[in-house]
């Protein structure tokens, strides 16, 4: 694979997914500069969840599940659900909180999603760097869509859980809690359906599910932000 397919497969989904964003939020958009800024932070949240990984032996939890798949079945599920899907959420959601707290521009329940959707595709961008060099053809690009895709729609929902009660004057701390809980069980059941081409199907149900959702959401609050 040649270095120019390897960062076209990277860098093309981001910004791709990254003005998609920024369009749906076009009434009241965010900053430019700060969208980059969370993509990069997501990156750098990413790096930082691969080395916590690493450090899972040492309190008796595997850092790679992947034995699990044929004959652990359901240790493999608690495993998604109870520990990638959590570690890996609550990564994600920690520059979300740096984000709350020092970007004024975060005025609405619908920059909850965009944040969240956008330090995703940071956080998808670096765990493709270790995947896609392994690959080639329509795997290669396949995966170089689906993974931001997928990641964004799983943090949607802590991010819209968690903008929404920001702006309410809500508790974060619950809402944080219940959003990452609840992105952590779609994120684990999701991994563990896709390692079965009988379950596949079902994988693609959920994104399905949640996209409807957040597509639902996101038009909701663009019409509210046209009527403001």
């Amino acid at each position: 694979m040649t270095p120019w397919i390897f960062l076209s497969a990277i860098i093309a989904p981001a910004i791709f997914w990254i003005f998609y964003f920024y369009y749906k939020d076009r009434f009241r958009p965010e900053p430019i500069i700060y969208l980059g800024l969370a993509y990069i932070f997501g990156l750098f949240t990413a790096f930082a969840c691969a080395r916590f990984y690493a450090i899972l032996p040492l309190i008796g939890l595997p850092d790679d599940p992947s034995f699990m798949i044929g004959s652990h079945k359901i240790q493999f599920l608690f495993y998604s659900i109870g520990v990638t899907g959590i570690v890996e959420e609550f990564f994600k959601f920690l520059p979300f909180l740096v984000i709350i707290a020092t970007f004024k521009c975060f005025d609405e329940k619908i920059d909850g999603i965009i944040y969240a959707s956008v330090i995703a595709l940071g956080f998808a961008s670096y765990e493709n760097m270790g995947y896609l060099v392994y690959m080639s053809s329509f795997e290669l690009f396949g995966r170089a869509i689906t993974s931001p895709l997928t990641h964004t729609i799983f943090s949607s929902i802590w991010g819209y859980a968690v903008g929404n009660a920001y702006i309410h004057k809500k508790s974060i701390f619950k809402a944080s809690i219940a959003g990452i809980l609840l992105a952590a069980f779609f994120h684990g059941i999701f991994n563990f359906f896709t390692t079965s081409s009988l379950l596949r199907i079902f994988s693609a149900l959920v994104i399905l599910v949640v996209w409807v959702w957040r597509i639902r959401i996101m038009e909701k609050l663009s019409k509210r932000g046209k009527e403001a």
